[in-house]
């Protein structure tokens, strides 16, 4: 072989080698990102969840309220007032 037949080998052998590290780098780097991303997912969907209770724990304190204010108002309409007559 001539020197410069040797020298491109060489080169193909050391490119080759180069290519394949950096391929596992960036499959790595994907791996990576991928589970940081469903972690943070996670987080976000727990998150909304915590929100999703709170605003239903609200809607249930208002029809309690509501519910106790109308409770209120037909016991106060039932009976007469005092010092007012009925016909």
């Amino acid at each position: 072989m001539s020197g410069l037949q040797t020298a491109f080998y060489i080169i193909a052998i050391i490119f080759m080698g180069v290519m394949f590290l950096l391929i596992i780098a960036l499959l790595a780097a994907v791996f990576v990102i991928r589970a940081k991303v469903v972690s943070i997912q996670r987080q976000i969907e727990e998150r909304v969840g915590e929100v999703t209770a709170i605003a239903g724990k609200t809607g249930e304190v208002v029809g309690k309220v509501g519910a106790g204010m109308a409770r209120a108002t037909v016991g106060k309409l039932r009976r007469p007032a005092r010092g007012r007559r009925s016909r």
